[in-house]
């Protein structure tokens, strides 16, 4: 069960964004054991040992951002919101937390735009992960997929620019801190949650231009480090560097093709210490064809055309951005009137 609600109040100088949800999650966890012992007069003979655990979680979230325009081509944003969590879970029952969150955009010339922001945030326990709740302060992403539970903070700042009509450029680097919750049950009677500290450090630097209004280049570094204290399946230090580097082609008649070539470079250390070193090239391509009056889309393409095989971890293995082998797809995309 779900629910949520919001409320916004503009004005030329102040906007408030405000609002409140809630979330329960009803369900348990069935375990059996197959216990092996010696057959009587040497010991009890199989046994098969059943537990039953509870997984209700219930979270409400309150929320207020302000976005002031005091001065002249500047945003400021200051806001807080509230998580209270209980349940059966170890490492949710009775976790409250209070998360303030920090903004500035400025604009100095039309075409520059100057950002920063320094905001906390609470993994919530929502089983899509969807939410009235802005998303981002001052161009930064707040929520990531996280364990359930993880406690962060990220400080970021940035930069965007403007020359003419066709070229974009921009960069951005960041700082996220956490303390992820992981159960410990080697004692079932005796449950543990260790707290592991991580560490992630992102840059990005873009170039978009469209030379031509059929055709649009784009250019981007991301940067990645992970640190983390090895208590999971996170490495213990991690650096991941990404240069794509895509062409796209559109024609009027609604037909588009595009491609993305991919140079992955990343190294460091895994949990059990095992080194990793890896260099490739990745290369995504699609036909695409605009339905008329703006109906939608249809796109048949392939990730990983080339069936790259490769060597790689993916720090956000819950979603992985690139395929391990050829995938080929289709993809419709309908937008009714």
């Amino acid at each position: 069960m779900s629910g949520e609600l919001q409320w916004m109040y503009r004005t030329p100088m102040v906007n408030f964004v405000t609002g409140i949800g809630y979330w329960g999650v009803t369900g348990h966890l069935d375990q059996t054991f197959n216990l092996i012992f010696p057959e009587p007069p040497d010991g009890p003979g199989p046994i098969v040992a059943e537990n039953t655990f509870g997984t209700d979680i219930r979270h409400l979230n309150l929320y207020l951002y302000t976005y002031l325009k005091l001065i002249e081509n500047v945003t400021f944003t200051a806001g807080i919101s509230a998580d209270f969590v209980d349940g059966d879970s170890p490492a949710l029952n009775g976790k409250d937390q209070y998360n303030p969150k920090f903004g500035v955009i400025w604009n100095p010339l039309p075409a520059t735009t100057i950002r920063a922001a320094a905001f906390k945030v609470l993994k919530r326990t929502l089983v899509t992960d969807q939410t009235l709740e802005p998303t981002q302060v001052s161009g930064f992403n707040q929520f990531y997929d996280d364990v359930n539970g993880a406690s962060s903070w990220r400080y970021g700042v940035g930069l965007d620019q403007k020359f003419g009509r066709d070229v974009f450029v921009g960069a951005e680097i960041s700082k996220r801190k956490l303390d992820s919750p992981n159960i410990d049950a080697t004692d079932p009677e005796n449950v543990v949650v260790i707290s592991e500290r991580i560490k992630e450090y992102l840059g990005r630097a873009y170039g978009f231009w469209t030379p031509h209004p059929w055709v649009a280049l784009s250019a981007q570094y991301l940067y990645e480090r992970l640190e983390s204290d090895g208590l999971s399946d996170l490495p213990r230090d991690l650096k991941t560097q990404r240069l794509p580097l895509g062409v796209k082609f559109f024609h009027p008649s609604g037909f588009g093709a595009g491609v993305t070539g991919t140079y992955f470079s990343q190294h460091g250390a895994l949990n059990d210490g095992t080194d990793v070193s890896s260099r490739f090239w990745i290369v995504d391509a699609a036909l695409t064809y605009r339905l008329p009056k703006r109906y939608g889309f249809i796109a048949v393409g392939a990730a990983n055309l080339t069936d790259r095989h490769f060597n790689f971890f993916d720090t956000d293995y819950r979603n992985p951005t690139i395929q391990p082998g050829r995938m080929a797809y289709v993809k419709v995309s309908i937008a009714l009137p």
